[in-house]
């Protein structure tokens, strides 16, 4: 099969389209033919080496965390999968997997996909959806009538986190010219932008960031709460994000659909942030 490999740290240039051997299913995994692999920040940062000390990399590996697609074959150990099945996965890192035309996952790791969503539709929630979702609700606890403030409002994640707070009933706080009375802020860029949301939040407010760890002597300088987070695959936030895409409660503008070979293109185009949307590659 094709598969977009990597055998080192690198640029775009280390992107290589190569022939490589079928995936084969372990007892506990699913075989995806992929239909559509989206594109996320971490894929360069990853292949760049900046989160080497995080996540590691075997060489070479495959890129790619999230896909959509129809399953092939299962494990003997599989029971909540057929063949045929259309579904989503969204793999822990460092597996990857999903920039080529086959790829395993372990069946904690799939959902059903909804029918309402397109290929790329559905490959383009797992990650993104997850972040914003735990964000607000596993981590700052959002309630309805709370004020919230995304830095990086415009971004996929940000844009989803906005969706889903005015759904819940919170008031989304577009610019912060005037405001001091923020209850969560929600941090998608990171340093040194980040320092402009400790003076908007109340006493006691919270930031939350999955950019750059926030610094807690800061926090307790303006009397305030801050967290780092990260989110790794759960089953059941995917099957709630990609539920919620389906019934139109929130959406996701896809920006670029590339073929696979074009891989060094789709980076491209995204670490110049030119395109608004995801990116998808479709195999």
């Amino acid at each position: 099969m094709k598969a977009i490999q990597v055998h080192q740290y690198g640029g775009i240039e280390v992107l290589q389209l190569e022939e490589v051997s079928m995936p084969i299913p372990q007892n506990d995994e699913v075989l995806i033919q992929v239909k559509a692999a989206a594109l996320n920040p971490v894929d360069s940062k990853i292949r760049n080496g900046y989160l080497k000390d995080a996540f590691p990399s075997t060489f070479p590996y495959i890129p790619g965390w999230e896909a959509a697609g129809i399953v092939s074959a299962v494990g003997k150990k599989v029971t909540g999968f057929a063949a045929g099945d259309e579904v989503i996965t969204r793999t822990p890192f460092p597996k990857g997997g999903g920039y080529a035309q086959y790829m395993t996952a372990a069946e904690t790791q799939v959902i059903h996909k909804p029918a309402a969503l397109s290929f790329p539709e559905a490959a383009s929630v797992s990650i993104v959806g997850a972040a914003a979702y735990t964000a607000l609700f596993q981590v700052a606890r959002l309630q309805a009538g709370q004020k919230l403030f995304i830095l990086g409002v415009s971004g996929s994640v940000g844009s989803l986190a906005a969706q889903m707070a005015q759904k819940a009933g919170a008031t989304v706080i577009s610019t912060a010219n005037g405001h001091t009375d923020i209850d969560v802020a929600l941090d998608l860029v990171g340093a040194p932008a980040q320092d402009a949301l400790w003076p908007l939040l109340k006493k006691d407010g919270l930031l939350v960031s999955s950019a750059t760890p926030p610094s807690q002597e800061k926090a307790k300088q303006y009397g305030v709460n801050a967290t780092f987070m990260m989110t790794s695959p759960d089953r059941s936030i995917m099957e709630l994000v990609a539920g919620m895409a389906a019934k139109g409660e929130i959406s996701l503008k896809i920006g670029k659909v590339l073929p696979l070979d074009q891989a060094r293109e789709a980076q491209a185009l995204m670490d110049g942030r030119t395109i608004k949307g995801k990116i998808v590659l479709e195999p």
